[in-house]
């Protein structure tokens, strides 16, 4: 059967999607989680995802769009960040860009030279040593 609609596309990626679109989504889906495959019950938490990230290259457009239950959305977006970091990694890296040497500390002072054994201590202080009066 033929489309008799049109397919949704976002002019910019920060297009929002609209209510019509989010409706066609959750019956392409059936109302169920992409991830999981969990039937989204009524008044349960949900959103519209896109499939393959835009930051990664993704189309902002309806074929791309997916619902999403909230067990899964932290586990989708730590993939997401995850390949968008690895990729940015490799980018960098062939593009000959390397990244900021992150602030280093002094470290610790070099240490005094040790005693030997065959070399006698030398005193700390110069003088007597005298108790100390308390009154």
């Amino acid at each position: 059967m033929a489309r008799s609609v049109d397919a949704w596309q976002g002019k910019t990626d920060d297009t929002p999607v609209p209510p019509r679109v989010r409706l066609r989504v959750w019956d392409r889906e059936a109302g169920k989680c992409h991830r999981c495959r969990r039937d989204i019950p009524v008044g349960d938490a949900w959103i519209i995802e896109h499939r393959h990230a835009l930051v990664l290259g993704g189309p902002n457009a309806e074929p791309n769009l997916c619902l999403t239950c909230s067990w899964c959305k932290p586990l989708k977006d730590a993939e997401d960040q995850a390949a968008k970091s690895e990729t940015a990694r490799v980018r960098s890296k062939h593009l000959g860009i390397q990244p900021q040497p992150s602030m280093r500390s002094q470290g610790f002072r070099k240490a005094g030279p040790q005693n030997k054994a065959t070399k006698p201590r030398t005193p700390k202080f110069e003088g007597d040593i005298m108790a100390r009066r308390t009154t």
